[in-house]
């Protein structure tokens, strides 16, 4: 099993399109054997969902996940655990313990507040592609 913790700099990002790298934990036997960081590409809709896919993962987790991700995902039958926040080690090791809980009020909470901060933090090609530039 592969799980994707998106991130901004060391914590889990408030919200999916927003992030800077991904943590791809490889899990076997239900233990972390590797961790791999990966730089995030330029977002563009619909290309985040489909380079976690490439790379492998079954499992996402983030703050917040917006629909159109959710619903690629949905179809590649990637399971994603969202209103998490905090450390990646924590999250994926609560995972594994079937501790790991989606919060969708908090991830709601975090989308509405990235919603009133000029759509969500993204980078500034995705501002700008939000912005129709």
């Amino acid at each position: 099993m592969k799980i994707a913790v998106m991130m901004i700099k060391d914590k889990i990002s408030p919200h999916f399109g927003g992030s800077e790298k991904v943590c791809i934990y490889t899990i076997e036997n239900g233990n972390v054997v590797a961790k791999e960081y990966f730089d995030m590409p330029e977002h563009r809709a619909g290309l985040f969902a489909k380079f976690i896919k490439e790379k492998g993962a079954d499992v996402v987790i983030a703050g917040s996940i917006g629909e159109r991700a959710r619903y690629i995902f949905d179809n590649l039958g990637i399971k994603y655990f969202i209103g998490v926040l905090g450390s990646p080690d924590e999250a994926v090791e609560k995972l594994l313990k079937g501790q790991l809980k989606s919060n969708e009020a908090l991830a709601n909470e975090i989308h509405e507040r990235e919603e009133g901060l000029n759509h969500h933090t993204h980078r500034p090609s995705h501002q700008q592609h939000h912005n129709g530039k």
